[in-house]
């Protein structure tokens, strides 16, 4: 019986993994490396790998490398605490890409970027509330939400210069309508 998934199609997936994982274990270290004001900020550099597998692979293939991401990272640098705030953000902020990718068509992958910013970084807000029982929490995600959008909008820009090249790399050929968008003619 044959199987419906590729050797080639697991492989470069692993590989994707790899390099996102490889992503936020660096930012991780960064983080410790370079003291940021506002506390638990990250430019979000793995988003580039979920928003590339979104657009040249499929929604549960970017949930999947997502969650693993997460799991991962988690035990190489945060334990079960980081995995708590990390993982339902990064599930949400791909379900949240995956839909403006299929709805707001004009939307570029800057948008889309910064849309799943925003949605990690609120996610981890919730997250937070329901484990402190602290409401006031909600006041920080104002904060997190403008942080989001400026890392969001730098990690798409990222993404809209690389997409391209990458996926002729890989020998991939689009999927969605996003694969290849830049700015040009779309909004944000």
């Amino acid at each position: 019986m044959r199987s419906s998934l590729s050797t080639r199609y697991i492989a470069v997936l692993g590989a994707l993994l790899a390099l996102s994982l490889g992503l936020a274990v660096v930012e991780s270290m960064l983080g410790a490396l370079v003291p940021i004001p506002i506390p638990g900020v990250k430019l979000g550099l793995a988003n580039i790998i979920s928003m590339f597998i979104l657009a040249y692979f499929s929604l549960p293939a970017a949930l999947s490398v997502g969650v693993l991401r997460t799991l991962l990272a988690s035990l190489f640098s945060g334990g079960l605490s980081m995995f708590l705030y990390s993982a339902p953000g990064a599930v949400f902020s791909i379900l949240f890409m995956a839909a403006a990718m299929r709805l707001i068509k004009p939307l570029s992958l800057v948008g889309i970027s910064m849309i799943g910013a925003c949605v990690h970084n609120l996610s981890q807000v919730c997250v937070a509330v329901l484990i402190t029982g602290e409401v006031h929490l909600f006041y920080y995600a104002f904060i997190l939400i403008a942080v989001g959008a400026v890392s969001g909008a730098i990690t798409g820009i990222v993404a809209s210069t690389t997409f391209t090249r990458a996926a002729g790399a890989l020998r991939l050929s689009k999927r969605t309508s996003h694969a290849p968008l830049t700015n040009q003619g779309g909004i944000l």
